[in-house]
């Protein structure tokens, strides 16, 4: 990357042997920690600066053609969603969220305000039954269309107060919401298939709405929101430290053993160019029905 500050040229690239450690304490026994080379600038050689000149500067003055603006614009799209997917996933990692939902329309509904509007009544809504209501969502678009909306919550209680105070099964209370909003529209309230049949972690769970997170993405437009999320949740401080000639052998056991060094589940990514490591963390998920008696 180039530019040009009080009329000096100057280019980036990764340092050598300089590091930058990333960690995220998410709390409920989450953490991530990011581990990446630092990027310094340069000053260029005169002789290569002075080649650049006006020249340059009038070339990054054109306007764009419609194929380097579309390029622009898809790469602004996929920079978009890899953000909002890492704040969905840390979201629901802080809020500790173990349930997964679905909110869908029997009619083919292609308005996407007209979903977000109908989800925030939803919420709304769910918040008289259920104080303290808190989610993360993702809508999404069918094949056919239509949207719906993923969202990961509290597990809800067995049992809900209805309209005239009787108590009913949660999901019918919470079904019976969803429907009195969309109308002729029809409209249904699930358990998503993928965690209906037993208990997911709840970094699972953020990998599932951050996938659909970004499918939305792909399929919308760089400017429309593809996310909602509770508004009284407070993101924990990053602490970000750098590291001079420094071995990423040596940082990433360092990493092993500020957040992975108790009884956790661990995930973790390498590149492939040895520049970069990821490592996440999660309580160990104990099986009460496996230590049960039959």
């Amino acid at each position: 990357m180039l530019r040009n500050v009080n009329g000096i040229w100057m280019y980036s690239q990764p340092a050598a042997d300089r590091w930058v450690m990333t960690t995220h304490r998410l709390g409920n026994g989450h953490a991530e920690c990011s581990i990446s080379r630092a990027i310094e600038w340069k000053e260029m050689d005169p002789d290569a600066a002075a080649m650049l000149g006006q020249d340059w500067a009038e070339e990054l003055a054109k306007p764009l053609s419609d194929e380097e603006q579309a390029e622009r614009e898809e790469r602004n799209r996929k920079r978009a969603a890899r953000r909002a997917k890492t704040r969905i996933r840390r979201l629901v990692k802080v809020m500790g969220l173990n349930a997964l939902f679905t909110l869908t329309y029997r009619a083919n509904q292609t308005d996407l305000a007209l979903c977000k509007k109908h989800f925030k009544e939803f919420v709304r809504r769910a918040r008289r039954v259920l104080p303290g209501f808190r989610y993360v969502a993702a809508f999404e678009r069918q094949k056919r269309g239509a949207w719906h909306v993923h969202m990961v919550t509290d597990r809800l209680p067995k049992m809900l107060a209805a309209s005239n105070g009787v108590k009913v099964k949660s999901y019918n209370v919470m079904r019976s919401i969803w429907r009195a909003i969309t109308k002729d529209l029809g409209g249904n309230f699930d358990q998503a298939r993928k965690v209906r049949s037993g208990r997911q972690s709840v970094a699972k769970l953020a990998g599932y709405i951050s996938k659909y997170l970004v499918k939305a993405f792909e399929d919308g437009d760089a400017w429309s929101n593809r996310y909602s999320a509770s508004m009284d949740v407070e993101m924990p401080l990053a602490q970000r430290l750098e590291f001079n000639r420094a071995d990423l052998g040596d940082l990433i056991s360092l990493a092993y053993g500020d957040i992975a060094s108790g009884d956790c589940e661990i995930t973790t990514w390498l590149s492939p160019y040895r520049d970069s490591f990821y490592l996440a963390v999660e309580p160990v998920q104990f099986d009460r029905s496996a230590h049960c008696r039959k």
